[in-house]
């Protein structure tokens, strides 16, 4: 061989290596992750303002109720954008997937940005605003998924609850880079002019967020479980169907999974939307106020969610999740009942549902990739993830005002919220053993 030829060939070596990384898989798969989330949070925390641009009312809870409406329909497109992301993530690549996801999401969100209010374009605004955030749903209903299934096959087994607490962290940051760019917004703009316009600043920036998660995506390999995955299907001409391979076989696995993760689904929209709000009406914090609070139990749920990965590491899946639900099931009234009394309540409370939240969050990652086979890893993910979030998700601040007005307090809705955590663990028990060895070794055992 040539040296020219030697020269090209390490050459070569060195770029796939390069590119199929674990870091450089975290960093592609966390940039998603980081949109998603960002672009998630962002909704939420301009609720209050959207419900003035789209939804004029009389009464101000009925406006809020319609904007948390739309922040619900979201998670109603989210298992079709999972299954068409399944579909591309266990057909054609996890990466293909990725690519896909992050298009539809960042462009949804960069859209409602544009959006004329009511008062200029009356009811077609919520008509677009509704068509925006059904839009993002198709995008975020994959992308999760998808994005552990990227770190999850990249990593080695012993590496996995570190690095997944890793892009689980960057959830959390996208949720905290939300509070802060409307916090600094506030800030600059005064709180007037944020109200008139610059709200929507929050919402363009998910275009450049998009673009550098493309070219990022584009830049890193395809997992090397997919690669052997094509090749079997390849040598033994199985076509893949994963959809239907999904329903038949994992129904029982994906019943389980939605059990496990519901007090995550339903305390991700509260910490990240329904609890700025609250501190607001039960708490008297004024905007700028309740975004620091915000951007301070955020800290503490990052802090939570690197340890949780280390627990996870040490003492498994399923005791991971048996102490996440409890948490959540004994702190949720206390927290709640504590963060009516100020700044420092809403602090103390707050950091009190951060950590459940940190807790169950890396849990909740690590069981998307780890109760599936790798054949239907995205679909079955994707699809029981999105369910689960519709059923305690989508309705959680909706469901958390109502609850709080009918019954006249305004802690009825964390009773709610402590008997969830107790399914979550008891659903852990029970699912011993699924949560004690990987899908794909109880698959070949």
């Amino acid at each position: 061989m040539s040296a020219s030829a030697h020269t090209s060939q390490q050459e070569k070596v060195e770029g796939e290596t390069s590119a199929s990384s674990p870091r450089r898989a975290i960093t592609a798969a966390a940039i998603g992750n980081f949109a998603e989330w960002y672009d998630f949070a962002v909704y939420g925390v301009v609720a209050s303002i959207m419900a003035l641009h789209f939804f004029p009312s009389s009464d101000p809870v009925v406006g809020l109720i319609s904007a948390y409406v739309v922040f619900g329909l979201t998670y109603v497109s989210r298992p079709i954008g999972g299954l068409i992301a399944g579909w591309l993530g266990d057909t054609l690549g996890r990466r293909r997937a990725l690519s896909f996801t992050i298009l539809l999401m960042c462009a949804g969100t960069a859209l409602i940005g544009f959006i004329p209010s009511y008062n200029e374009i009356g009811v077609l605004a919520p008509i677009l605003l509704t068509l925006c955030r059904l839009v993002q749903g198709l995008g975020t209903g994959g992308e999760y998924s998808s994005a552990i299934s990227f770190v999850y096959e990249h990593s080695q087994a012993r590496a996995r609850p570190i690095r997944i607490s890793y892009l689980v962290t960057t959830t959390f940051l996208g949720i905290t880079s939300a509070v802060l760019i409307a916090s600094l917004c506030t800030t600059v703009l005064g709180n007037e002019a944020f109200e008139d316009w610059g709200w929507r600043v929050l919402f363009w920036l998910a275009a450049p967020l998009g673009l550098a998660g493309m070219y990022l995506r584009r830049k890193v390999s395809e997992t090397p479980q997919f690669k052997q995955l094509a090749a079997d299907r390849e040598t033994s001409e199985v076509k893949a169907a994963p959809i239907r391979s999904t329903f038949r076989t994992q129904a029982t696995a994906m019943i389980l999974f939605f059990c496990i993760v519901s007090s995550y689904a339903l305390i991700t929209p509260i910490l990240s939307s329904y609890f700025i709000t609250f501190i607001q009406l039960s708490g008297g914090l004024t905007s700028g106020q309740s975004y620091n609070v915000s951007l301070a139990i955020n800290v503490v749920m990052i802090a939570t969610t690197l340890a949780a990965g280390r627990v996870m590491f040490r003492y498994g899946l399923q005791r991971t999740f048996i102490v996440g639900g409890l948490f959540i099931a004994v702190v949720s009234v206390p927290a709640f009942a504590i963060s009516t009394l100020g700044i420092v309540g809403a602090l103390i409370g707050g950091s009190l549902l951060s950590i459940g939240k940190g807790l169950v969050a890396v849990a909740a990652a690590m069981a998307m990739s780890y109760m599936f086979p790798a054949k239907v890893r995205v679909t079955a993910g994707a699809f029981a993830y999105n369910v689960c979030t519709i059923l305690f998700g989508a309705a959680g601040p909706s469901l958390g005002i109502w609850l709080n007005s009918v019954t006249g307090s305004n802690i009825t809705f964390s009773v709610y919220l402590a008997i969830v955590g107790a399914l979550s663990a008891i659903a852990a028990i029970i699912g011993r053993q699924r949560l004690k060895e990987p899908a794909d070794e109880l698959v070949t055992a």
